[in-house]
């Protein structure tokens, strides 16, 4: 099979994560890479300097997305009344749960069965950074840092139980459940 370079490139990311979801990331080979995605040792070469590389791109592509996201939640409270902000707020959390089903495979892989601490690591520090530049335009918070932490904590075990399960509740549920723990209403 031909493929061409944009293919060639999207099979072999999909490979590596299909290949995250049954072996340790260290176990991984480009040899399997290459049998998984279909492609030439040669033109996993043309994209990839090693698996670390793919890893880091793979990575990369998902912080990404999430940091946007992060910017979106601020620019809602900044922009909106209080009200129509907790509506919108809770429309980007349903957008954040939309993305982690779209890609179920990954995110359970990275953080159920590869726990990559440096992803983790990551997310928590946009997150931080979301989170402390969103409490910059609200009235001032006592320990507000603590709140963060706090809050981000809650977060990721929402987030670890909900994958852990298989992700069984819809978006807009999720979304909803972490609103309330967030906002600390109706738990």
């Amino acid at each position: 099979m031909i493929m061409n370079r944009g293919t060639a490139r999207l099979e072999i990311i999909k490979a590596m994560v299909a290949l995250l979801e049954v072996e340790k990331f260290d176990h991984i080979t480009i040899k399997q890479i290459c049998a998984e995605s279909g492609v030439h040792r040669s033109t996993f070469y043309a994209h990839f300097e090693d698996k670390y590389q793919l890893m880091e791109t793979i990575k990369s592509y998902h912080m990404k997305k999430y940091h946007q996201l992060m910017r979106y939640t601020k620019n809602i409270i900044e922009t909106y009344p209080l009200a129509e902000a907790k509506h919108r707020l809770i429309q980007a959390f349903r957008l954040l749960f939309k993305y982690m089903y779209r890609f179920k495979s990954y995110f359970t892989a990275l953080v159920l069965t590869q726990t990559q601490f440096d992803l983790i690591r990551d997310y928590i520090q946009f997150t931080k950074e979301g989170y402390s530049s969103i409490l910059e335009v609200l009235p001032p918070m006592q320990d507000s840092k603590y709140f963060i932490d706090y809050t981000i904590g809650g977060q990721l075990a929402i987030i670890y139980s909900w994958l852990s399960r298989g992700c069984q509740e819809d978006s807009k549920t999720m979304a909803q459940i972490l609103f309330n723990n967030v906002i600390k209403v109706n738990r």
